[in-house]
C-alpha cells in the first residue's frame, strides 16, 4: 500500500497551476512540481508537519522535510529576495518542529505587492519520492486540506 501525505493550504487564497504563475518556475528555477497560491492573508502557516530545513536569509522562504522525507518549499511572492528580508518575519528556525497549522512566516501583502509579485509557489523538492499528486484547485480556506500526495 502506497503511503500518502497530505498538504493543508498555509494561508487563505486562489489555487492556481505553476505553470500560470510564472514559465521561469516551472522550466528553469524549481523543476515545476508543485503549484501557486495568490494569498488573501499575511500569516502563513505549516502545510504539513516535519522538520524545518531552510529558512532563507530573507526571511521569504521555508522548508518542511516530513518524516517520509517529503520536502515541500513556500517562497513568499516572486522576485521578493530583491526586498532583502523587508516585509517579511518569520516564527520558525532551522531545526524547528512544526506541525500543521504552526505560524511560519509572514509576509506584509501591501508593502510586499508594490515591489513584486505577491504569488506564492509551493514546491515538491524531492520529486522523486512522489507517485501521484491530486491538487484540489477549488481549496481557498486556510488549514483545508488540498493536495494529496501517493509516495
Amino acid at each position: 500500500m502506497d503511503k500518502k501525505c497530505e498538504l493543508y493550504m498555509p494561508v487563505a487564497g486562489e489555487v492556481i497551476p505553476l505553470e500560470e504563475a510564472n514559465n521561469y518556475l516551472k522550466d528553469d528555477l524549481l523543476g515545476g512540481m508543485g503549484l501557486c497560491i495568490i494569498p488573501d492573508g499575511d500569516l502563513f502557516f505549516a502545510p504539513v508537519s516535519g522538520e524545518v530545513v531552510l529558512v532563507s536569509e530573507t526571511l521569504n522562504a521555508v522548508a518542511i522535510s516530513t518524516k517520509d522525507q517529503l520536502t515541500i518549499l513556500i517562497h513568499l511572492g516572486l522576485d521578493t529576495a530583491k526586498l532583502g528580508g523587508r516585509g517579511f518575519a518569520s516564527y520558525v528556525k532551522e531545526g524547528d518542529y512544526v506541525t500543521v497549522g504552526d505560524k511560519l512566516l509572514y509576509m506584509d501583502r501591501d508593502y510586499v505587492e508594490l515591489q513584486a509579485k505577491i504569488t506564492t509557489p509551493m514546491i515538491i523538492t524531492t520529486p522523486d519520492k512522489v507517485k501521484e499528486m491530486n491538487i484540489n484547485y477549488k481549496a481557498t480556506g486556510a488549514f483545508v486540506k488540498f493536495v494529496e500526495i501517493s509516495l
